[in-house]
């Protein structure tokens, strides 16, 4: 008996380690998938699968499964580095942006190594209320937050991009240097000169201009009547003369122009320069919808749907 249980014990192992482990408690059996093997051989050099690697691995860099003393920006699989001879920077660091222009920024880049593109996500809502400014640039159609840095006296941290649309004429989103109009904040703004009205959620004017700031366009007073073909427009000139932007950035500038205690200016300019984070576009974020759907992805009432 005792050497009949020694082999079942031997014959368990042997199936756990080939099979894994895993059952469900429907009828049969659920082997759970099998994890990605790492191994070092004897010439140093790491494979992953029994492949060489490329890519980063607990923060370094590897080519072919050599480890590179590479210093530059790198993407790897959809997210952004900046290797210091190999190794992922963490932290606050100034940097030029990897557009290729000369404009150093300060970029945060997390524990894992991966630049934070949404510091509002990263830290919460208290980097709302910090001292910043926003920039539109009419050619990439992206909107950029720009934190305050006290030792450089700057707005020089990248906080986050989004895509945005403007006016369909080129001309009639003003050029030029102008703030958020905060009193103006409005969790529906009602454009009445139209028939039928159009609406859209979370309103902040801009002085200066004829511009509002706000979500696309709906049906009516409710999330649930999405005009979809004007989400799908977003990062194009579609706009009598406001500024379009999703549902949850409309709402994060919301949020700004009622609980930050300073001044917002917002730069409106045209240039060729991508910005800190590069253009974003559409595609960037959610894609377009299907034509039929009555709700924005991004809205945070909706947040359990994306």
């Amino acid at each position: 008996m005792k050497k009949f249980i020694g082999q079942l014990t031997i014959f368990s192992l042997i199936f756990i380690m080939t099979f894994g482990v895993g059952f469900s408690s429907q009828k049969g059996i659920n082997v759970q998938a099998a994890t990605t093997q790492t191994t070092t051989t004897n010439d140093g050099k790491l494979r992953k699968n029994g492949v060489l690697f490329t890519g980063i691995s607990d923060n370094k860099y590897y080519k072919r499964g050599v480890f590179t003393k590479y210093t530059g920006w790198k993407n790897w699989k959809g997210n952004r580095y900046y290797l210091k001879k190999g190794k992922a920077v963490t932290g606050w660091k100034y940097l030029r942006d990897y557009s290729g222009s000369r404009t150093k920024y300060k970029y945060y880049f997390k524990k894992n190594g991966r630049l934070s593109k949404d510091l509002f996500k990263t830290f919460g809502s208290s980097y709302k209320k910090k001292r910043m400014k926003l920039e539109l640039n009419l050619v990439t159609h992206n909107i950029t937050f720009l934190l305050y840095d006290g030792k450089t006296n700057k707005y020089d941290i990248p906080a986050k991009t989004v895509v945005c649309s403007t006016a369909r004429d080129g001309r009639s989103t003003y050029v030029g240097n102008h703030y958020l109009s905060k009193g103006t904040a409005r969790s529906w703004f009602i454009y009445k000169k139209s028939n039928p009205w159009h609406y859209y959620q979370w309103g902040v004017f801009v002085k200066g201009t004829r511009s509002w700031i706000h979500s696309e366009m709906y049906r009516g007073t409710s999330n649930k009547k999405l005009i979809a073909s004007t989400y799908n427009g977003l990062g194009t000139n579609q706009t009598t003369a406001c500024i379009r932007v999703q549902a949850g950035n409309a709402k994060l500038i919301y949020d700004i122009a009622k609980t930050n205690r300073y001044s917002i200016p917002i730069r409106i300019y045209r240039s060729s320069n991508k910005g800190p984070f590069g253009k974003i576009t559409l595609n960037d974020t959610t894609g377009k919808i299907p034509g039929n759907q009555n709700y924005d992805p991004t809205d945070p009432a909706f947040k359990n749907k994306r």
